[in-house]
């Protein structure tokens, strides 16, 4: 099995408060085990589910070519999200209860995560995910993810080392005031969750005591966002919720579930009753929304 250094067990503390004692039910959702009680991906999911995700696994790779990509339009950020989201599901997967009967799975497909990452870390590649995500900092911690995670896979400390480059440069957009990373300029509660959530990851992965700070602070911010009664605070934001960026037609939404991903990551983590309450307040808003 892949070894990775452990963070510190999951503090259950438990409340009397109707929206902590939501939260709480949230968070023993996820297994017992740490990482694989903080990623989306969970050891207690079905044997089906986990053989449809390797099903489709393997169809996305039967698509690479020889360089490493997938065919397309050759841009890399498309391959920045797959790794880094693959990734984090197999290295969870690997620590989890299930992880026993996928290994020889996952071994087969390292050679392939390589290829691809070795692709990504093209010097072209590189500027181009470096140049077009240098004003949104989530995209960063993507990029930095499939890189770093694919190093941890492969065993290419090369590839770790880019990765933490990539977090360099996220944090170049870090306000330390407030704990904001400023999407194209200001704060915004949606992005600033998915670079919240991002480098709690890194953190776990890859521990470092300063980056644990500002993981925490970012998230903490996002945790103080989360109105009475459950709503998310979009005032001011630069991107998301108030129609200033269109996507595929349509104005950008605050990504709730983004955002209660990075509250219930904070909150396992830290055991922190406050942030517990706002991820309770917030998961009942969803529910009643939809």
């Amino acid at each position: 099995m892949i070894h990775l250094n452990s963070p510190e067990e999951v503090n259950r503390r438990q409340t009397g408060s109707s929206a902590t004692t939501e939260a709480a039910t949230a968070l023993r959702r996820f297994s017992a085990t740490p990482r694989a009680s903080l990623f989306p991906v969970r050891p207690t999911a079905t044997k089906k589910s986990i053989d449809d995700a390797f099903r489709g696994i393997d169809v996305v790779f039967s698509h690479q070519d020889a360089s490493g990509h997938f065919g397309g339009d050759k841009t890399p950020s498309g391959v920045a999200f797959w790794l880094c989201e693959l990734n984090q599901a197999l290295l969870v997967l690997e620590e989890s209860e299930a992880g026993a009967a996928y290994h020889a799975h996952v071994l087969e497909l390292i050679p392939k995560i390589h290829r691809a990452a070795i692709w990504l870390a093209l010097p072209k590649n590189q500027e181009r995910l470096k140049t077009g995500d240098a004003r949104t900092p989530n995209r960063l911690f993507f990029d930095a993810l499939a890189y770093g995670t694919s190093g941890l896979l492969c065993k290419d400390e090369s590839l770790t080392r880019l990765g933490r480059s990539f977090v360099e440069s996220a944090q170049r957009l870090y306000r330390a005031e407030d704990g904001v990373f400023l999407e194209k300029g200001g704060h915004d509660s949606s992005y600033q969750a998915v670079s919240g959530w991002l480098l709690q990851v890194w953190v776990l992965f890859f521990p470092d005591p300063t980056l644990e700070t500002v993981a925490d602070k970012a998230a903490l911010w996002v945790v103080d966002r989360i109105r009475s009664d459950g709503s998310v605070d979009a005032s001011g934001n630069t991107r998301s919720g108030l129609g200033k960026e269109i996507w595929q037609g349509k104005a950008k939404e605050v990504n709730y579930r983004e955002v209660l991903r990075c509250i219930l990551y904070y909150a396992a983590r830290k055991g922190d009753l406050h942030a517990m309450a706002a991820a309770g307040r917030l998961e009942v808003w969803l529910r009643q929304k939809t």
